[in-house]
């Protein structure tokens, strides 16, 4: 397992593929080159059919313009793109399950050390703003990862140290192998205030500070665009025909206790009718903070 990264992470989600996927990719090409983040050449991978690391070819080696036409003439309806490798690489890909259904989500992979936006916030607004959409997110991937990581043992050991006290568990058998294999331990994270949940096959809604909903959302809320609205917790509202923009915390959320726990309670509460503890087990937010990776730690 990779170290976990503490950059910024997106995703757009969608309902169905974008007609020209050449466009998705052309916003992302300019949001890069007006950052000044546009390396001179890409490694493309074409992703076929659902899988992420099914290619019909191997990598090549591509300019922005050269990806759009690539995209074009072969009907692409999914891509990954890579600039950089080791702790300065970074991945961009609009991937889709087009044998589960049709929804395909834009996200990142982004290392410490890439050369990318420090925010994507622009972007995601260029996305929903031009296609039909489900919603955009952005967040503090290593806050996401301890948030969801669901694997107790060497995963969640070696990424975050001692498991708290208090996670439900279950166990499943260990993988086939030639030679037997320890059974996995899995802790409950369906509580967890940074956790985020599956709308549909591979598409996630994530509580964060910030959030973009379109008009696909709220099929899938057990709430009302109105109560959104109505609700008296956000710090910035702003209503669009494309999109309901929401912003309910100054930066990405680290804790998942304190009044940044409470916040995302209020999310989960209002948008699923759901709540949300920590730490695991003790039914509520406590106001101190409690475990997690030392970098997130005040």
């Amino acid at each position: 397992m990779r170290p976990l990264t503490d950059r910024r992470h997106f995703s757009v989600a969608f309902p169905n593929v974008p007609g020209r996927v050449s466009h998705v990719w052309g916003f992302i090409s300019h949001f890069l080159a007006s950052e000044g983040c546009m390396p001179s050449q890409f490694e493309m991978s074409q992703i076929a059919g659902h899988a992420e690391n099914e290619r019909s070819e191997r990598c090549l080696k591509l300019t922005a313009n050269e990806i759009a036409a690539l995209i074009d003439k072969r009907r692409l309806d999914g891509f990954r793109v890579s600039g950089g490798y080791s702790e300065t690489a970074f991945d961009i890909f609009l991937l889709n399950a087009k044998d589960i259904g049709p929804q395909c989500f834009v996200g990142c992979r982004v290392e410490r050390k890439a050369s990318v936006p420090e925010e994507w916030g622009r972007l995601i607004e260029d996305l929903v703003g031009s296609f039909a959409s489900i919603g955009g997110w952005q967040w503090h991937e290593l806050y996401q990862s301890w948030q969801r990581l669901s694997e107790r043992g060497k995963l969640y050991e070696r990424a975050f140290g001692v498991v708290p006290p208090g996670f439900r568990t279950w166990s499943e058998p260990g993988p086939i192998a030639l030679t037997p294999q320890p059974e996995r331990v899995f802790l409950d994270t369906s509580k967890n205030p940074g956790r985020s949940k599956e709308l549909t096959f591979r598409i996630h809604f994530y509580s964060t500070a910030e959030m973009w909903l379109g008009p696909h959302f709220w099929q899938y809320a057990k709430c009302t665009k109105e109560e959104v609205l109505a609700a008296d917790f956000f710090l910035e509202k702003r209503d669009t025909p494309h999109f309901l923009y929401l912003k309910c915390w100054p930066q990405p959320f680290t804790r998942p206790d304190g009044e940044q726990g409470r916040m995302q309670q209020r999310l989960w509460k209002l948008f699923f009718h759901e709540d949300c503890e920590w730490p695991p087990g003790s039914g509520s937010i406590c106001d101190e903070p409690m475990y997690g990776p030392p970098e997130l730690m005040p």
